[in-house]
């Protein structure tokens, strides 16, 4: 498929909105993509008004879809968070969204997976917002401790060292940030 008609398969708030509902989303969780959304929305009119070229419209999309997954994700232990969103949405054509979705999770940092703006953008706003609330990074990373690690060496490891990577990331985009917490 060519970048072309990838793009034209980018939907609408409406048809993620849809989705989400197709696929029994909880509505705490489609509560988080929204205000993930939100916030992303700002990082990237931030960086539009600096020259930095940011497809909104798929920041918008992959931050609704982000979670697409997670309930299944965490009743399921076979299956895997992102990979399973990202099967879903391609199946439905949208690769752009599904590649984002993917990289969503903690380990996409620490291998080095995040390119794109639209990636990071997504990626930094899902680690800011606990719920439907924005946070600052240390009360979303103990919650991720609190959550997924006590019980789990490995994911507790990834947790920890992600942090710094993501706080790296959170300087990066910070230039574009200041007066947009919430």
């Amino acid at each position: 498929m060519d970048r072309a008609s990838e793009k034209e398969n980018v939907p609408s708030e409406e048809e993620c909105m849809k989705l989400l509902r197709e696929c029994n989303v909880p509505e705490n969780i489609i509560r988080h993509s929204v205000k993930v959304k939100q916030f992303a929305l700002k990082i990237a009119h931030g960086l539009k008004k600096r020259g930095v070229k940011v497809d909104e419209k798929l920041v918008a999309a992959a931050s609704l879809l982000h979670d697409l997954d997670k309930a299944e994700t965490l009743q399921n232990k076979t299956l895997t968070h992102g990979v399973e969103a990202s099967r879903k949405l391609k199946k439905l054509g949208m690769y752009r969204v599904a590649k984002i979705v993917k990289k969503h999770v903690l380990e996409s940092i620490l291998k080095g997976e995040l390119k794109t703006i639209e990636e990071k953008i997504v990626y930094y706003a899902d680690k800011r917002v606990l719920g439907d609330k924005i946070v600052g990074l240390d009360e979303r990373f103990e919650y991720l401790k609190k959550r997924y690690g006590l019980n789990n060496r490995k994911a507790m490891n990834v947790i920890t060292e992600s942090y710094g990577k993501v706080v790296e990331l959170e300087k990066e985009l910070s230039i574009w940030m200041k007066g947009r917490s919430s």
